[in-house]
């Protein structure tokens, strides 16, 4: 049988992955450049890739087509592809590279109007940006805060976030990459919208005016065509109208095939600016060709600009005194338009054939008409106050789900701090340090060095886990074996075995859990099922949950006399007692807020049985099941 040679596999393979790595390069330059060519090559990449192409290929093609998808409005899709990606990240504990990913999801859950998510999205994103971070990386999230405060109206806080981003991006000079110069556009825009906003018509046109030297000269070809048209728009407001045609031409030159509706925009523009010109035959040609674009309408808003461009037509005929085209048109605005979405414009449509009517005599039907007016002016305000009222409630349940967070936050880091002083019963640092003397009182240095140094490791990893939220599994791990050893040897002299088994087929490194957690439990353990018996076994085996629930379940069992015994017979002093149910109850209430805020609702989160209970009495001992949340980075 033939076989391929290995030095001919691995220039094929060689050969594959250049092939790859290129057009994931190329790809990665057209989404800011050419959404033609990255349409081609995403397509082309999607069908060479394999789950055994190298990872940063995958990682590439998946942050590219999240951001084309977006652009594209296919959010679901774009969505997919960032948890892809981020699964890639979080396998390498990238966390800068994390903290840019969720800002742009935050994006997509912005054009999606889910603010939850958007703030939701940020929130992760600043958590993984931490301390440090690079000032581009920074300005994107502040970018995307600009953007989520301006959706909300909160002006003053967007007005702060965007100018904030625009200083730091405008300062990037030549280390600006081709996403930062992307951003710098959007930061423009979003602050052209803004003045919009605050009827800053000056500003709101220098904003828009700003962004397009930037683009034309970096070639950030796909959207061009759409900020040349709001600059048009801005332009027009301020009855620059040279201005305005000027840009509004430019759109036609740098429309794509995906920028269809830009296209449109420009020429109804344009056919007003031929229209108020008294170009009346330029005026008909191009509301023309706006509304051939709008051959086959298929969502509201297409049936209102179609609905506009019939207004518009309407009038020109009266100009021209041909009243019957004109009736017509605006009957034929009136007919399209209320398949749209815009109240006002048709009570406008309404209010234009009311005149007509009356104009010619007609009172009967200008009557009709003019009560349609009446009508729709209060179904708009109607629908405009619902729609304020919304906006209200959503942000202020967007405010408070982000305050009583951050009073969660508050308060599991009260409750780690005083974690911390109930942490170690006291009674076992007294007894360790004594048992140490002991060793060195007896002359075995040797051993009580070892035990001094651990019992010394163990305390300052107990300090040092006290100032983080979160530890890996293997640092808990090792804590604990260390604290158990202590234990073996110092206070049951060799006859206490305990076996750890941590969840197979996993990386401990990468399971977070918050820190300071299970000690209590085996101290409990001890304490309570092992002491009294002065020897024993226990064992801690940790379960893999279900990931999409980030759970991680802790079993925790002794074979010492049971939790039934331990409550009836061992009374320990008076002090540990009270430390003890301290220590306990702080653990308890830190899970039940971890839970809250992972939004675990319903969860059983800790389990304490006697295992003669389990078992109908064929062992003793007690089992306890402490289910932990999976954290993310801090």
């Amino acid at each position: 049988m033939n076989t391929i040679p290995a030095d001919y596999q691995k220039k094929f393979l060689h050969d594959e992955h250049t092939l790859l790595r290129r057009l994931s390069d190329n790809l990665a330059r057209w989404i800011f450049t050419d959404f033609e060519q990255a349409a081609a090559a995403l397509k082309e990449l999607s069908g060479l890739l394999t789950p055994l192409s190298p990872f940063d290929i995958r990682l590439s093609y998946h942050l590219s087509a999240a951001f084309l998808e977006n652009q594209w409005h296919r959010y679901d899709q774009s969505l997919l592809h960032a948890r892809l990606a981020i699964g890639i990240l979080e396998s390498l504990s990238d966390t800068w590279a994390l903290a840019e990913i969720w800002a742009d999801v935050a994006a997509t859950y912005l054009n999606q109007r889910a603010w939850p998510a958007a703030q939701d999205a940020l929130a992760r994103a600043q958590r993984y940006m931490g301390e440090g971070a690079p000032p581009a990386l920074k300005a994107h999230i502040t970018c995307r805060e600009g953007f989520l405060h301006l959706h909300f109206g909160n002006i003053r806080q967007a007005l702060d976030n965007l100018m904030a981003a625009e200083k730091t991006l405008m300062g990037l000079d030549d280390k600006a990459r081709l996403k930062d110069l992307y951003l710098q556009t959007l930061v423009f825009s979003g602050l052209g919208e803004l003045y919009e906003r605050l009827g800053e018509k000056q500003k709101s046109l220098e904003a828009y005016q700003n962004l397009l030297p930037i683009a034309e000269k970096h070639g950030l070809r796909p959207r061009l065509g759409w900020h040349y048209l709001n600059a048009g728009r801005a332009a027009l407001t301020r009855n620059e109208n040279d201005l305005a045609q000027a840009h509004f031409e430019k759109v036609l030159q740098l429309a794509g095939s995906n920028e269809v509706e830009a296209k449109t925009h420009a020429l109804s523009n344009l056919g007003i600016i031929a229209m108020l010109a008294g170009n009346t035959v330029r005026a008909f040609n191009l509301f023309g060709q706006a509304a051939a674009h709008y051959d086959q309408p298929t969502k509201p808003a297409d049936f209102t600009n179609l609905s506009k461009i019939e207004n518009w037509r309407a009038g020109l005929f009266l100009e021209i005194e041909n009243e019957e085209e004109a009736r017509v048109h605006f009957e034929k605005a009136w007919e399209v338009g209320q398949k749209g979405n815009d109240l006002y414009h048709l009570g406008q449509v309404c209010q234009n054939l009311a005149s007509m009517h009356a104009e010619k005599g007609g009172f009967d039907k200008a009557f009709e008409w003019q009560s349609r007016v009446t009508d729709l002016n209060q179904q708009h305000f109607s629908q405009l106050r619902d729609y304020e009222r919304h906006e209200i409630e959503a942000r202020y349940q967007l405010e408070r789900s982000r305050q009583e967070a951050q009073m969660a936050k508050l308060r599991v880091a009260g409750l780690q701090l005083r974690a911390l002083r109930a942490q170690m019963n006291p009674h076992f640092i007294f007894n360790s340090l004594n048992a140490i003397q002991g060793l060195v009182t007896s002359g075995r240095n040797a051993d009580a060095e070892s035990y001094l140094a651990k019992f010394a490791k163990m305390m300052r990893h107990t300090l040092e886990y006290s100032e983080l939220e979160v530890v890996t599994l293997e640092q808990e791990i090792e804590f604990l074996e260390r604290y158990l050893d202590i234990n073996r040897k110092l206070r049951f002299r060799e006859k206490l075995e305990f076996q750890i088994f941590p969840p197979p087929n996993c990386d401990l490194d990468d399971l977070l859990i918050p820190s300071m957690i299970l000690q209590p439990f085996v101290e409990n353990a001890i304490e309570h099922g092992l002491r009294p018996r002065q020897e024993g076994r226990l064992t801690i085996r940790f379960e893999l949950l279900d990931e999409d629930e980030k759970l991680l379940r802790c079993i925790i069992e002794d074979d010492g006399i049971g939790f039934n015994k331990g409550r009836e017979k061992h009374t320990p002093q008076p002090g540990f007692q009270k430390h003890r149910s301290r220590g306990m109850e702080i653990t308890t209430e830190r899970l039940n807020l971890l839970h809250e805020l992972q939004h675990h609702v319903g969860v059983n989160f800790l389990q304490i049985n006697d295992l003669a209970d389990l078992t109908l009495g064929s062992r003793s001992g007690t089992r306890v099941e402490v289910l932990l949340p999976l954290m993310e980075e801090a």
